[in-house]
C-alpha cells in the first residue's frame, strides 16, 4: 500500500504546484486533520475537514506576493508518507524573500489522507526514521 500512498502524495503536490488547491479534495478523507506546526508556520494550529483547512491555507497564502511549494522527495514511512519540500516566496508586507526546506507528514486510511502535518524538514525526516 505504501507505493499507492506515495503516488497519492505525488498527485497531491502536482495539484498544489499548479495552484489547484480544491482539485486535490478527492485525495482526502472528508474528516481529515491538517496540522500547521509551530516549527514551520507563523500561525500554527490544527484544522479538521476540507473547508476549514482550505480557509486556513488561503489565509496563509494571502501573506505572500509570490509563493511556490515544490515536492523534492517522497519517503514511504510505514502506512504513511513523508514529503520533503522546498518553499519559495516573497512576503507581501515585508518584501522578504524566503527559500526554506520544509516537510509534510501524511497518514492514510483506506487510500485516503486522514492527517497531514506541515512541519520543518528535520521533524519530517525524524518521522520517516521512526516508522522504519
Amino acid at each position: 500500500m505504501s507505493s499507492v500512498n506515495v503516488e497519492t502524495v505525488r498527485r497531491l503536490f502536482g495539484y498544489w504546484e499548479r495552484g489547484e488547491w480544491q482539485a486535490s479534495a478527492e485525495l482526502f478523507d472528508p474528516d481529515f486533520e491538517a496540522v500547521f506546526s509551530a516549527t514551520a508556520f507563523p500561525d500554527p494550529g490544527s484544522y479538521r475537514g476540507a473547508r476549514r483547512t482550505l480557509e486556513a491555507w488561503r489565509g496563509w497564502l494571502e501573506a505572500w506576493e509570490e509563493f511556490n511549494l515544490e515536492l523534492e522527495e517522497t519517503i514511504a514511512a510505514g502506512n504513511g508518507v513523508v514529503a520533503l519540500n522546498r518553499l519559495r516566496g516573497r512576503g507581501k508586507a515585508s518584501g522578504a524573500a524566503v527559500d526554506a526546506e520544509v516537510g509534510c507528514i501524511f497518514d492514510f486510511n483506506d487510500g485516503k489522507i486522514v492527517r497531514m502535518v506541515f512541519c520543518d524538514r528535520q521533524q519530517a525526516l525524524e518521522a520517516a526514521e521512526l516508522s522504519d
